[in-house]
């Protein structure tokens, strides 16, 4: 059958009754975008829709480049983008390509759960999300548990507090020793490691077992010649089955598994160590740095990502599940290393997006300009300049903080509110009030500029008829109600209406970077309430 498509019709459908219906040249994925075609008709408002569709489609179909690294100004639908090009690549790719054969890397399991509730509704259900630590600490974990992100932020954020503070905490504040740790010039310092340690890590002898022999000589060929493009640490298990396999042809039959294992295990014995936390310590002291304590069972967060590295380093890689398509969001948090990394566990295209002004650090990192570095020249980038999502005066209030200059193209509303309050037990009054009476959006939240101070908010509110929700680092699921947190788990998220307490806390650089990231969070409603 074949036909000529004239008219597009796109319906909204709430609870059994009819919303809206929309008449476009194409088809309009935002629901925002939606809501401002049917509000207003107006010819200059259809072209800024139709410019934005445009530019999202650009990205969701894309499909001649392996790497699309995409930035987004706050409020430019990039995770709406991001799952609706899940959703394309899916479709059209369906005979060669399935949901269990994506993965997504968010920032934290609450964004996980947030997500994937909407990748249902655009028909894909199965796809596979997780975070880069959740990765980094399963192949670390033998070697003791990690601190995690979000300790290291709470350092930083925390830098200025009085030494009594940190009692009793495993949080001393961060130094520049620890961003230094996750540059290209560390991973050089790494490589030279690696370098000298091919000639220190071994005591290569002659092999005897049964009938089965080598010399040193030729252990030491195989070592350093005939298996250089092996890592140094699987070079021994090569051998090993090197030397079986011939002694199976000779002899035309397998060898007993306890017998393999044996010869195995000699060769591996012809190693200093392969303790791979040993190694890094071993590094930390010849490079004059503070070596772990690893009697307590903790690795340093800072030291979490160049372990992995020398991981890659020294080691053969067993291979993971099959992944086809890679989505990176907030790609401005992931470091320098952790790219690195990631070129080095996955081979499939990827699609990377986030906005270098939302960064959790104090000073900007453009992600941009170092991926080709790292990917070469697969890496294809694109930009969402234009906010829609917040309103024009939430949008404007949030460029102050920052100095910016993003627009909003779309949407009016009430402006954001700043209330002085006379002390802590009014500011949580009003905030109260404030929550009840917005209490018909479907979600709010009260955003905090860190965990102790998310945990006093609910501790004040938890005990009045609102229903609201503590979320911590360990929080898995994203509930609905009112949602309570530190900034920094909030990054991605979108609600009705954002409250902001104890504005005057907000001094240092990251705590404007906070600030902004909570602004930018609110679709409709900003309230900010200060000492």
């Amino acid at each position: 059958m074949e036909g000529e498509i004239t008219k597009k019709k796109q319906y909204k459908i709430k609870n059994g009754r009819l919303v809206f219906v929309l008449e476009n040249e194409m088809n309009i994925d935002d629901e925002i975008l939606q809501q401002a075609l049917w509000e207003h008709t107006d010819a200059k408002l259809k072209s800024i829709v139709t410019t934005i569709q445009r530019e999202q489609n650009s990205i969701i179909r894309d499909k001649s480049h392996r790497i699309l690294a995409v930035q987004g100004c706050a409020g430019s639908g990039k995770t709406s983008v991001a799952l609706h090009r899940i959703a394309y690549l899916l479709y059209h790719n369906r005979g060669s390509l399935n949901a269990t054969q994506i993965l997504i890397l968010s920032p934290n399991h609450i964004f996980a759960d947030y997500i994937s509730r909407i990748l249902p509704e655009l028909g894909e259900e199965n796809i596979c999300e997780m975070t880069l630590d959740d990765f980094a600490y399963k192949k670390l974990r033998q070697y003791g548990e990690a601190e995690d992100r979000y300790d290291e932020l709470e350092k930083v954020l925390h830098k200025n507090e009085p030494e009594e503070y940190f009692l009793g905490k495993s949080l001393i504040p961060s130094t520049k020793e620890a961003e230094y740790k996750q540059t290209k010039g560390y991973i050089e310092e790494l490589n030279g490691f690696v370098l000298a340690l091919e000639w220190e890590i071994v005591n290569i002898s002659d092999f005897k077992y049964k009938k089965m022999e080598m010399k040193e000589e030729e252990i030491a060929k195989f070592f350093y010649e005939k298996m250089a493009d092996i890592p140094i640490l699987s070079r021994m298990k090569k051998i090993g089955e090197y030397l079986i396999d011939v002694a199976e042809t000779l002899n035309d039959k397998d060898m007993e598994e306890e017998e393999r294992q044996e010869v195995l295990a000699r060769f591996d014995a012809m190693y200093e160590t392969k303790n791979l936390a040993k190694l890094y310590n071993l590094f930390l002291k010849e490079s004059k740095r503070e070596p772990m304590d690893l009697k307590t069972g903790i690795l340093r967060y800072e030291d979490v990502y160049p372990m992995l590295y020398l991981s890659y380093a020294l080691f053969e890689q067993k291979p993971g599940r099959e992944v086809k398509h890679l989505l990176i969001d907030e790609m401005q948090d992931y470091t320098y290393l952790q790219y690195v990394l990631l070129e080095k566990m996955f081979h499939c295209p990827m699609t990377i997006l986030g906005d270098k002004v939302q960064t959790m650090a104090g000073t900007y990192q453009d992600v941009l300009k170092f991926l080709p570095k790292i990917f070469g020249k697969e890496v294809y980038t694109l930009e969402l300049k234009k906010s829609y999502r917040s309103t024009t005066e939430i949008m404007d209030f949030a460029n102050k903080i920052l100095g910016e200059n993003t627009q909003n193209v779309l949407r009016h509303g009430e402006a954001p509110l700043s209330l002085k309050c006379s002390g802590i037990n009014e500011m949580y009054e009003k905030l109260s009030e404030d929550l009840k009476n917005f209490g018909e959006y479907d979600t709010l939240a009260v955003l905090c500029l860190d965990a102790d101070r998310a945990k006093e908010a609910y501790d004040r509110l938890k005990d009045t008829e609102l229903n609201v929700h503590l979320f911590t680092k360990n929080s898995m699921k994203f509930d609905r109600g009112i949602s309570v947190m530190p900034f920094y788990l909030a990054k991605g998220l979108e609600f009705d209406g954002v409250f902001v307490p104890e504005l005057q806390d907000y001094k240092e650089p990251l705590h404007r970077q906070a600030l902004y990231i909570n602004a930018t969070r609110a679709l409709h409603v900003l309230r900010l309430y200060t000492l």
